[in-house]
Formats: structure tokens, sequence, C-alpha cells
């Protein structure tokens, strides 16, 4: 089953039916999830994964749904984005109910990057061909796809993707591994760069700094990063470094300024609708029949305030909650193999958990100049943070049962 959902998984990544028009004529998307379903109903082992994130994602999937419901923009029967976002609900519980096993977690985590590298490599080629688009006065690397291949999506899409690089590092025994995590790296950022899109190169620095000064070899990383400076702002032509200046200097470009000021009037313009409907929204990407210039909120605040409302901001709360509250117990879990000498069995659970936290971070640092609520990021990793909670559980109570029965805790077999 795990290889059925890693198939779904390339499909919604790369979208070649998006690509390739005889492909979205078959409507092959839909025929291979309903082919997924029909084996998850007929002979798929299910067991259910307990976790304090469903709850969570229940109620963000009702606030979507009813405030869609209700919003006198659109019908639900037809809205597409309220539709998209309830077939990755519907994915996530197909991994909930068949992945148990954490060889399966790492089948399934180690596909996505692999899968997101494939999708980097194909957009870069047809990059290479002439596909780009102008925005901002700037030729600007897009995704091969049509639904998220804004230059500022796209990048966005790629530094999400970048922490899920840690777990998968606890897997590498070979040097083409490593040399596997150096060309990912390297294509993200060239991609991310050719994008122009700040917010996605502030995170990418953001995340090098980080693991640079977290590093016990801080010492020669941050230099070595500072000398490649010169070398990536040299590597741009004059289009993206006119881009990248707005970063310190807004002025430079009108274009830049309107477009800071614009998430900051996307903000507003959530608290706006709030008044009007402050209980369930005005419904999901509905911001633009509400304004003038028929654009999006490009601000997460804002359109979870205005779009959903009360309900809305309750169930993201509990999502960030639900999220936190469990790398909190890893790190308990973790502790209590780590006295009884297995810590290493809790490694990669522990780095997935550790993977998502960083990404939260990131979707809350970007939402402050996009609208990213209904990216499937917040479902697919709380639904592999939520497994590798249970698989720490299972192998602690396995710990613990040793104990009571006098088994020898370093011969326990735990996977």
């Amino acid at each position: 089953m795990v290889w059925l959902l890693v198939g779904y998984m390339w499909l919604f990544l790369h979208r070649p039916f998006e690509v390739w028009p005889i492909l979205g004529a078959i409507r092959l998307e839909r025929v291979y999830m309903l082919f997924t379903m029909l084996v998850w109903a007929t002979t798929a082992k299910k067991e259910w994964t307990e976790n304090r994130v469903n709850f969570a994602l229940c109620a963000v999937a009702f606030s979507i749904t009813f405030s869609t419901v209700m919003s006198p923009y659109v019908d639900i029967l037809n809205y597409i984005p309220t539709q998209d976002w309830l077939k990755v609900f519907i994915f996530y519980l197909l991994i909930m109910s068949t992945v148990k096993k954490e060889k399966d977690l790492k089948i399934l985590t180690t596909a996505f990057i692999v899968c997101f590298f494939l999708y980097m490599l194909h957009s870069f080629r047809e990059y290479q061909n002439g596909k780009g688009k102008w925005a901002m006065d700037t030729w600007r690397m897009v995704g091969v796809d049509s639904t998220m291949n804004d230059p500022n999506t796209f990048g966005n899409s790629i530094v999400y993707a970048l922490p899920m690089l840690y777990p998968l590092m606890a897997l590498f025994k070979k040097k083409w591994h490593w040399l596997f995590l150096a060309a990912y790296f390297l294509l993200s950022f060239r991609c991310v760069q050719l994008t122009g899109s700040r917010s996605s190169m502030l995170a990418i620095g953001f995340l090098l700094g980080s693991c640079a000064v977290a590093s016990k070899h801080r010492a020669k990383i941050v230099p070595t990063m500072a000398l490649c400076i010169p070398l990536i702002w040299f590597s741009m032509n004059e289009n993206l470094k006119d881009r990248y200046r707005t970063i310190w200097n807004p002025s430079s470009n009108k274009g830049a300024t309107d477009s800071a000021l614009g998430r900051v009037e996307g903000f507003w313009g959530g608290i706006r609708n709030f008044e009007n409907s402050p209980i369930w929204g005005i419904g999901p990407e509905c911001h633009p029949f509400t304004t003038p210039t028929k654009l999006q909120t490009h601000q997460l605040y804002g359109q979870i305030i205005g779009e959903l409302g009360l309900i809305g901001i309750f169930a993201f709360l509990s999502l960030l909650g639900a999220i936190l509250f469990n790398h909190w117990e890893i790190i308990q879990l973790r502790k209590t193999l780590r006295d009884v000498g297995r810590e290493k069995d809790a490694d990669y659970c522990y780095r997935v958990s550790g993977g998502v936290v960083i990404t939260v971070f990131l979707l809350l640092l970007l939402g402050l100049g996009g609208h990213n609520m209904l990216r499937y990021t917040w479902v697919w990793y709380a639904a592999f943070q939520g497994i590798a909670v249970s698989i720490l559980r299972e192998k602690v109570a396995k710990v613990r049962f040793a104990k009571m029965t006098g088994i020898d805790i370093k011969t326990l077999r735990l996977n």
C-alpha cells in the first residue's frame, strides 16, 4: 500500500497531467486515486494511528468546508480550491490508516524528497529551454506544472521541502547518498535563485545560517559561506540582481514596494472580511471577491482571519498546538530510550518531527508574505509526524514491558 501512496505523491507533486495534456484528458490523478482507495478498502491492512493531530486536522477540514458552504461567493460543488484541499485530506486519512511501521515511514519520507527532486529537475530543464514568467520586471523561473508553478509558490515549495533532508541524512551510508544530498541542495538553491522570490531566498539563507551556527564545524562553515556570497551574486543576471537589491533597498524598484504594501493591505483586508463575517469567514480564497484589485491576500494571517473566521482561527491554533505537543512528546520518548541505551532507535522519528517543526516555522514565517493556508504541506507533514509519534510510543512500550519481564533491553528488537 505504501508504494501506491508514493505513486500518488509523485503525481501530486510533479503533476505530469498538467505537463502532457493527454494524461489530463484521461483524468490520470482521479483514476489513480480511485484505484488506490479501492485497494485500501478491499485488501490493505488498516489500523488507525491515534494522535492529537487527527482532531486538529478534522477541525481544519470542518472550518474550510463550512466556510465554503456558508460563503456568498462560491458553490462548494463547483469550488476547486476546497475540493483540492479535501483531496489532500483524504490522502492524509489513507496515510494515517495504513502506514504503521518505521520502514514504511522511511519509504514515504524518502520518496517525497526523490519526487520533489525530479519535479525541480524537470522544471529547471524547462527553464533552460525558455519556459519562465515575466513578473516585477524580471524573467523568473516557474514550476513545470500549472497549479503551483508561480515563481513565489514554486520557490516556497522548495524551501518547505528542505527540512525533510534532515531525517533522510540519518539513512545515508554510502558516498553516492551524500552526492545526492549535495545535488539536491545545489539544485534547490539554484532554482530558488532563478525564481526571484525574495522571501524564499531569505528563508533558504536563514536555514543555511542556522545549520552553520548549530554545526560543530561552524568555524570552517561560516567563513566558507561568506566567501560564497560574491560568487552567488555574480552568477545572477542584472534583472535578478535588481530584484534582490529590493531586499535592502525597496525604493530601487516601485513594483517591489507595491508588492510589499500589498501584503500589508492583504492583512487589513482580512480584518475587514472578519468584521463582516466573524464566525465562519467569507470562504477559502474568496478574498478577491471583496477587493477592487481582485487579488489574493498574499498573507497567511489575514487569509485565515478573514476567510475562515473564528472557527478557522481555532482550527489552525489547534493544529499548531498538536504539532508542538507531538514534538515535545517525541523528545520525552527519545529521553526514555536514551536512558536505556537505545537512543539510536529514536533518531529517525526524532529527525522527522524536527523537520516538521522547522517547516511549520517556515510556513508561519513565509506566511507574512504568502497565502499558504491551503498548502498540502500542513497536512502531509502532520501525517509524517503523527506516525513518528506512534512508532516511538510502540518502541517505548516494548522497552517498558521488557523491564517488567526481565528481558535484556540491549538485545530487544524494536524495529
